[in-house]
């Protein structure tokens, strides 16, 4: 069980879920929030319908809407998921590692490659792996 605190009245609950937010008082309070939110959104025309054709924000080609919650062609979806996929990795590189540029002579490097995909490692982790054994066995 996992405690939490509600979002709307702030009482603490219990839940078997690790994302609940609200109490079971203020369930249906947000259920019948979220209900009228969207009721609006419908009569206001801004609510998107399922079916639709719309234009892609990125590459202006129109898409039929297949998600409620879809923004652009699939194509600029994938896009922009891989975009933020490397945004996100290389935030994390840049806070976790160090780079360390070394020399090998020519032709080893795809050697180097080899084996190392050979023995189911990256390069850097097996460098790593190397170095740590080099400074067990000579201290």
């Amino acid at each position: 069980m996992f405690t939490h605190t509600c979002e709307i009245c702030g009482k603490a609950f219990e839940s078997k879920s690790n994302r609940a937010k609200y109490c079971p008082d203020c369930r249906n309070k947000a259920q019948a929030n979220r209900n009228k939110a969207h009721a609006e959104k419908r009569r206001s025309g801004l609510a998107i319908e399922i079916g639709s054709e719309q234009i892609c924000p990125f590459c202006q080609k129109t898409y039929i809407v297949v998600t409620g919650s879809q923004k652009c062609c699939a194509d600029c979806r994938k896009k922009q998921a891989n975009a933020a996929k490397i945004a996100s990795n290389t935030e994390y590189t840049k806070n976790n590692y160090e780079v360390v540029k070394f020399y090998v002579p020519k032709g080893q490097r795809e050697q180097l490659k080899a084996y190392a995909e050979s023995q189911g490692l990256s390069v850097n982790k097996l460098i790593s792996i190397a170095l740590e054994e080099y400074k067990k066995n000579h201290g």
